[in-house]
């Protein structure tokens, strides 16, 4: 007998060898965490992660805290004058070992703001939690603060837990931390857990470094926001390439053939509201005497510094490993806010130096 899955669009059973849904159109393509080269690729970026995390500074420490309503509050009936959403930079570097909604802190070159926490609610009717069970969410900002090196986030270094039980991640939301950031940039999103109605005390533990098990311990604060602006940048980057520019190396050149916003999606990958979908299309030439591989992996979007989700939905993403002398032509996908003032996409021209070329989106 078949193997049978629940479609993730509508929920229907379909037979798990099926791309699309037989009852609403949708795709469901095996997702590319479940694939075995995805995992090289992790383990290969958490390599790369350990050293250049790690490399500004071995300890975690509290840099500030962001002022919340409850404080203002507090500082208000005392009579002491704030600054409304300012960090309030401490004086001292403090060690922590718990972190809360509105703290700010640095760990090797990671800067991560601790934006929010709260209730989760579900859209998805067939993706509801257990009885007996809510989900909840916290949201972070994560900004690569090095100077040239690439730093790495990702939700799989996360575990939540609930009294002391270890709690299932929620996979559902459209809010994904998960970001390889070249220097400068930021990404943030939410993570999504499981846990009991009734649970006491909630944790949130991140790992930074998966071969010393160092970890980061977050505490759920319930229904808090810190008011948290998300940093944003608008300056284009200076060595930016535009739309028919043709990138030579050694090894590879890259022909930046158009970039346009797509409206080719469906009904069931429609962008948030708010954003819009870009399509970039390149062609790579090997010009060098050994194989060479390109992915759509390569390739992250920026919008006003901000990480920019990939979509996938698209049939020509560009992925292939080239013999000498031979071409691939293929596109990259990305949902950026409508009112972003500068998009860039960032091919990483070599993984192990965090070399990067940047294009300038046109639409």
């Amino acid at each position: 007998m078949a193997k049978m899955i629940n479609c993730k669009h509508c929920g229907q059973e379909i037979a798990a060898s099926a791309k699309v849904c037989p009852h609403c159109g949708g795709k469901n393509k095996k997702p590319f965490y479940k694939k075995w080269w995805f995992w090289v690729l992790v383990v290969l970026v958490l390599l790369i992660g350990a050293g250049s995390n790690g490399s500004k500074n071995t300890d975690t420490k509290k840099v500030g805290e962001l002022e919340t309503a409850d404080k203002k509050e507090e500082s208000k009936s005392a009579g002491t004058e704030t600054a409304s959403t300012e960090a309030k930079e401490t004086e001292a570097k403090e060690a922590k070992t718990e972190y809360h909604v509105g703290d700010i802190l640095e760990d090797g070159n990671m800067r991560i703001v601790y934006v929010s926490s709260g209730d989760y609610h579900e859209d998805n009717e067939y993706m509801q939690p257990q009885d007996g069970k809510k989900y909840i969410y916290a949201k972070f900002e994560f900004e690569n603060i090095s100077d040239s090196k690439d730093a790495s986030v990702s939700f799989y270094s996360f575990e939540c837990y609930a009294d002391g039980y270890a709690c299932d991640m929620h996979y559902g939301n459209d809010e994904s931390l998960s970001a390889t950031l070249s220097a400068g940039r930021t990404t943030s999103g939410i993570l999504v857990f499981e846990v009991p109605i009734d649970a006491k005390e909630i944790e949130i533990e991140y790992t930074t470094n998966m071969f010393t098990s160092d970890k980061i311990k977050f505490i759920y604060d319930g229904e808090k926001d810190s008011g948290y602006t998300p940093k944003t940048n608008t300056a284009a980057s200076a060595d930016a390439y535009s739309v028919g520019s043709i990138v030579e190396s050694s090894k590879m050149n890259v022909t930046y053939i158009s970039c346009e916003k797509d409206t080719s999606y469906s009904q069931f990958s429609e962008p948030k509201s708010g954003y819009h979908y870009i399509t970039c299309t390149f062609e790579f030439e090997n010009v060098g005497d050994s194989d060479q591989g390109v992915t759509y992996y390569d390739f992250d979007c920026y919008a006003d510094g901000v990480n920019c989700e990939q979509a996938y939905w698209r049939d020509d993403g560009i992925s292939a490993t080239l013999s000498a002398g031979r071409k691939t032509k293929g596109t990259v996908t990305y949902m950026v806010p409508d009112n972003a003032t500068t998009v860039e996409v960032e091919y990483v021209a070599n993984f192990w130096t965090s070399n990067r070329v940047v294009f300038t989106v046109e639409e």
